[in-house]
């Protein structure tokens, strides 16, 4: 039985398509769904004065918080408990941190689909998340099928 699941989006249509089997699975267990929004890091400039850098991150900060948001709303309009949560970081490190100090039961993610060798040359968040050693359960959704298949 799951009570809290975790749902890392990274603002993509492509990651919101885990979004259904989430909300499914949140209503068969009544969990709570935490959507989290990992912002990676900005490469800073040489040139770039502390304060520029900081009025960035704000200003991407703002921007997941309002992307959470318009998710948030679609959830809740489902009947469902709902969190939010911004990180910035690395997007597996950030995952894998959130799910534990928030006791999740579940991680659900999904993937862009990429197979063969160029999944593993770059290297994909939800790859290290599934590769991490945890032991919390993590499903994938890869974004080739459509989600009634899974469900």
């Amino acid at each position: 039985m799951f009570k809290r699941i975790l749902v890392p989006l990274d603002g993509s249509e492509t990651a919101e398509i885990v979004l259904p089997f989430v909300i499914t699975e949140a209503r068969l267990h009544n969990a709570t769904v935490l959507v989290l929004r990992v912002v990676a890091p900005l490469r800073q400039s040489l040139m770039a004065s502390p304060g520029a850098v900081e009025n960035a991150y704000r200003g991407i900060e703002k921007l997941a918080e309002d992307y959470l948001e318009t998710i948030s709303a679609k959830t809740m309009a489902e009947g469902l408990e709902i969190e939010t949560i911004v990180k910035m970081g690395k997007p597996a490190v950030q995952i894998i941190e959130v799910a534990r100090k928030h006791e999740c039961d579940l991680i659900a993610v999904s993937t862009h689909g990429e197979t063969g060798g160029s999944q593993w040359r770059f290297g994909s968040v939800a790859n290290k998340v599934v590769k991490a050693k945890i032991s919390i359960p993590v499903i994938v959704i890869p974004t080739l099928i459509e989600i009634n298949q899974v469900i």
